[in-house]
C-alpha cells in the first residue's frame, strides 16, 4: 500500500469530533485567490493545488504530496483577517517547495510514530477525499514523541517552512503582520499547555514570532498602526477581507445555527450585511425558512451580481421542495460562475430531482462537465449513478457506483460493482478501459 504523511501547520490537540469536509464554492474560490499570487512567489502551478476543508474547530492546516492543502474550519473562523490566512497558507507551500513530507517520512518510518488516532482520522479523510494518501498523512500529524532525532528533525522543518513562507509573502507583495498576529494568538493559547523543546514538533510559537518580526522589521504591525500592503479597497467592489468577513459568517450560520440566532447581532467584527447572512443561513438551517428566505433577499437586492447569495437561497428552496424556484436561481448561478464545478453538480442535483428526460439529460451535461475539475468528487459520482440508471444505461451507473464506492473507501463494494459493471459494458469499449483501470488501481493500493 502507498505510504505519505502530512505536514502540519501545528498541532495543538486532536479533535474527538467525527471528521467531516465542506465543500463550497465561495469558500474554495476565495482562498484560491488569496493563494494565487503566493503560489506564483513559491513558483508553484496554482491550477494543481486542491484546496480541502475540514469541519473542525481546530486552528490547523496542513499539506500533503500532489499539492492538495487541507484547511481547518477553525483556523479561517479565529484568523483576524484574510492576511493571517495567506501567512499560514505561505508556510504550508514552504513545505512542498521544501519537499518536507519526502524527508519526514523517511524519519517516521524509522520512528513508527502512527498512532491509533491519527488512523481514525486518516480513514475519514481518504473516504470523503477518495485519497488514500491522505489516511497515512494524518497518521503523521497524531504522532507524539517517539525520539528526539525526529521532533528536532521536525523542528527543523518547520522552521525552514516559516523562512521561504516569509519569502513568498514578501515576493507576492503580502504583509507578514497576518502571520505575527496568528502566531501571537497562539501564544496566548498555550498558556494551556506545557511548553517544552523537546516534546513539540514545530519551533516553539515565542521564537516563531521572534522570526517573524524579525522578517517584519520594515513594517508597522502594531495594534495601533496600519497593517500594510493589505489588499487596496475598491469602493464598487468588497475587498478581500470583506469577502473573508462573509465566508467566516457564513462557517458560522452552517456549524452552529443556534449559537448564531443568540449571539451574532452582538458580534463586532461583522457588519450588518455579514451578520445577516449568517443569520440567513441559520434560520434555514433551523427550519425558518420564512425569517432565512426575507434575509437573503435583502442581501441578493444589496449585491445582485454576488453569485453565492443565490446560490444559498436556490439550496434554501431545493431542500424546502420548491424545485422549479431552485432550479432557476441556480441558472442565475451558473450564469455567474460558468465554469464551477461544484455549482455545476449543485445544479445538476436539481435537475434530477425534476425528473423529467429533458432536465436528466442536462442533468448528465452538466455532471460530465463538472467531472473534469472534480474527478475525485463522491456526490458527482453518486450522482452519475443515478442519472445513468434513469437513462436505462445500467453499465455506465455501475461503473459510476464503483467509483463512487471506491471513493468512499469501500473497495469491496466498489469490486462488486466492477464485477455486475463486467457482465453489461462491451469489452474493448471507453468505459470497460476505465472499469479496468479502476479495478487495477484498487487491487494496487491492496498491496
Amino acid at each position: 500500500m502507498k505510504k505519505f504523511l502530512l505536514l502540519l501547520f501545528f498541532l495543538l490537540s486532536i479533535s474527538s469530533n467525527t471528521l467531516g469536509f465542506i465543500r463550497d464554492s465561495e469558500i474554495e474560490n476565495l482562498i484560491k485567490d488569496i493563494i494565487a499570487p503566493i503560489a506564483n512567489a513559491a513558483n508553484q502551478d496554482k491550477k494543481k493545488l486542491k484546496i480541502f476543508i475540514i469541519d473542525d474547530k481546530q486552528l490547523n492546516a496542513f499539506v500533503t504530496p500532489g499539492q492538495k492543502i487541507f484547511i481547518f474550519s477553525g483556523l479561517i473562523l479565529n484568523s483576524k483577517n484574510s492576511n493571517a490566512l495567506e501567512g499560514v497558507i505561505a508556510h504550508e507551500l514552504g513545505h512542498i517547495t521544501g519537499r518536507h513530507h519526502i524527508k519526514i517520512y523517511q524519519q517516521l518510518e524509522r520512528s513508527r510514530a502512527i498512532t491509533l488516532a491519527g488512523l481514525i482520522l486518516g480513514t475519514a479523510v481518504s473516504a470523503i477525499t477518495g485519497d488514500p494518501n491522505a489516511a497515512a498523512a494524518i497518521a503523521g500529524g497524531a504522532l507524539s514523541t517517539s525520539g528526539r532525532s525526529l521532533l528536532n528533525f521536525s523542528r527543523v522543518q518547520e522552521g525552514s517552512a516559516d523562512q521561504a513562507g516569509y519569502s513568498f509573502l514578501k515576493k507576492s507583495g503580502k504583509s507578514l503582520c497576518g502571520i505575527i498576529s496568528f502566531l501571537e494568538l497562539l501564544e496566548d493559547m498555550q498558556i494551556y499547555y506545557q511548553e517544552n523543546a523537546y516534546t513539540q514538533s514545530h519551533p516553539l510559537t515565542r521564537e516563531r514570532i521572534r522570526d517573524a518580526k524579525n522578517a517584519a522589521k520594515n513594517e508597522n504591525c502594531t495594534s495601533n498602526g496600519e497593517i500594510k500592503k493589505l489588499n487596496e479597497i475598491i469602493p464598487t467592489e468588497l475587498t478581500t477581507n470583506e469577502k473573508y468577513k462573509f465566508i467566516q459568517a457564513k462557517l458560522i450560520g452552517f456549524t452552529d445555527p443556534e449559537n448564531t440566532l443568540n449571539s451574532i447581532k452582538n458580534n463586532s467584527k461583522f457588519n450588518d450585511d455579514q451578520k445577516n447572512y449568517a443569520l440567513a443561513i441559520a434560520n434555514y438551517k433551523l427550519f425558518n425558512l420564512k425569517k432565512g428566505n426575507e434575509l437573503i433577499n435583502k442581501l441578493i437586492k444589496k449585491y445582485p451580481s454576488n453569485p453565492y447569495f443565490y446560490e444559498l437561497k436556490a439550496q434554501m428552496l431545493r431542500e424546502n421542495g420548491f424545485l422549479k424556484e431552485s432550479l432557476n436561481k441556480y441558472l442565475i448561478v451558473n450564469k455567474l460562475l460558468p465554469n464551477d464545478p461544484l455549482v455545476q453538480i449543485e445544479l445538476a442535483h436539481t435537475l434530477l430531482n425534476l425528473d423529467s428526460k429533458d432536465t436528466l439529460d442536462k442533468a448528465i451535461e452538466k455532471l460530465l462537465e463538472a467531472q473534469k475539475k472534480e474527478l475525485e468528487n463522491n456526490k458527482l459520482w453518486y450522482l452519475l449513478s443515478v442519472a445513468y440508471g434513469r437513462n436505462s444505461e445500467i453499465g455506465k451507473s455501475k461503473y459510476a457506483s464503483a467509483y463512487s464506492s471506491y471513493l468512499k473507501g469501500d473497495d469491496a463494494m466498489a469490486l462488486s460493482f466492477i464485477e455486475r459493471a463486467k457482465k453489461i459494458i462491451k469489452k474493448n469499449s471507453a468505459t470497460w478501459t476505465k472499469l479496468i483501470n479502476l479495478e487495477n488501481k484498487i487491487n494496487l493500493e491492496k498491496k
